[in-house]
């Protein structure tokens, strides 16, 4: 079988200040997946991993952690063997790096706070001189723009941003971008290349046939409650003209299901769906299925009772037949064709996720980087702006909250 690898980040703040950090996962097939800590430790407590399978044998981490008013150093690992191939001192129009996929001969990263698709240089790691904020005229009056997500479908590169006022308990109606890009040269958008049709705080999409699959919380999520406006939807990412195509919802909370939606993949036909909602506690309860036509749906995970953790994510992966669920602080990893119980149950324990000695108490991060001869890249769980943003809000709220990612009126009120 394949080797196939990954990444993940922890973090904690028991210590009174956030510290991170990044390790990797070498997954051989069956039962043989094997955590290893500790590839980069001294960050700080929003530490970020991004995988890229640049070729066929170059299987690359990117590592890097956020900090107010500050390019932090990214580093740049080949995963497999494991060695640092590069630190780069910190890329200037990225501060908060979200995404990052390969296109032609370059790397594009989406930042999450500025709304911005920069170009990377695939082979020195350096900035190019490109790159594209998202124009103000397509960003609601009152709202911030907020950069979700990339996807690569052939030779196109699209974007989802959502947009959240300043208090982030109000979303506006998040938007689908089809880029143009010139590599080296230019990244643009077309007049009718966006689309504002999908449900408030869109941030997970992929592909399948023609068509872009959106995942989207609604608003902003809760505890003790679901919000009802979460969807997922699709639309043609062909369209000639992407802005008046129709957007189509597949799915939408209902009494069996009165949960949100985390997530969406595909393996050919099979749609894989976490849902999920935070109780009163805030532990989330749902389940993870699958189905061929959005009407029928098998259940591959239930954790309808409530689990811990604040990281949510679920992707298949055709290396090794995988799905990788990632479930508040434990990964799990299926066998795609038996989801009866997973190969391999990760945890934040000693010995696992985490070495003996070390204190880290929360999953921040994790990202599928491929296996030799593939390409595949990418994984994204929900993150609320306080989780996600460097703004010096978010960040004070973080060492208030330490990892619930929502934060109550009072504690809004200390960083007023």
């Amino acid at each position: 079988m394949a080797v196939s690898y990954a990444g993940y980040s922890v973090y904690t703040y028991a210590t009174g200040k956030g510290e991170g950090m990044v390790g990797r996962i070498e997954d051989v097939g069956g039962q043989a997946v094997t955590p290893y800590p500790d590839l980069k430790t001294d960050l700080n407590g929003d530490p970020k991993v991004e995988g890229v399978a640049q070729s066929a044998t170059d299987l690359q981490l990117f590592v890097t952690d956020y900090a107010q008013d500050e390019n932090r150093a990214v580093y740049v690992y080949d995963v497999a063997a494991p060695a640092l191939l590069k630190t780069v001192k910190g890329w200037s129009n990225v501060e908060n790096l979200y995404t990052l996929v390969k296109l032609g001969d370059y790397l594009y990263a989406i930042d999450y706070d500025n709304a911005r698709v920069t170009e990377i240089n695939a082979t020195t790691f350096e900035e190019t001189a490109v790159s594209y904020t998202l124009d103000s005229s397509l960003v609601p009056t009152g709202y911030t723009a907020y950069g979700q997500a990339l996807l690569v479908i052939g030779n196109t590169l699209f974007g989802l941003f959502s947009f959240a006022d300043s208090s982030w308990e109000n979303y506006a109606s998040s938007m689908l971008v089809r880029f143009t890009v010139s590599g080296g040269t230019s990244i643009t958008v077309g007049t009718n290349d966006h689309n504002n049709g999908f449900a408030g705080n869109a941030f997970a999409m992929d592909a399948h046939g023609s068509d872009i699959y959106v995942a989207s919380i609604g608003g902003k999520q809760g505890s003790g409650s679901y919000n009802a406006a979460s969807r997922i939807q699709s639309i043609d990412a062909t369209a000639t003209e992407l802005s008046t195509a129709t957007v189509t919802d597949k799915m939408q909370p209902s009494s069996t299901y009165p949960y949100e939606f985390r997530d969406i993949s595909f393996q050919g036909s099979t749609a894989y769906i976490l849902m999920g909602a935070f109780n009163a506690s805030w532990a989330m309860a749902g389940k993870l299925l699958k189905t061929n036509d959005f009407q029928t749906f098998t259940t591959v995970d239930d954790f309808s009772y409530g689990e811990s953790g604040y990281f949510w994510a679920a992707q298949y992966t055709a290396d090794n037949n995988r799905i990788w669920f990632v479930r508040g602080n434990v990964i799990c990893v299926y066998n795609a064709s038996d989801t009866a119980k997973p190969d391999a149950i990760l945890t934040l324990t000693p010995g696992s996720l985490i070495r003996a000695g070390e204190y880290f108490d929360n999953i921040n991060d994790f990202t599928f980087v491929g296996a030799y001869g593939t390409t595949m890249s990418g994984m994204r769980g929900y993150r609320s702006p306080l989780q996600a943003s460097r703004t010096a809000k978010a960040v004070a709220l973080r060492a208030i909250t330490q990892g619930r990612p929502e934060a109550t009126a009072a504690e809004m009120s200390q960083i007023a």
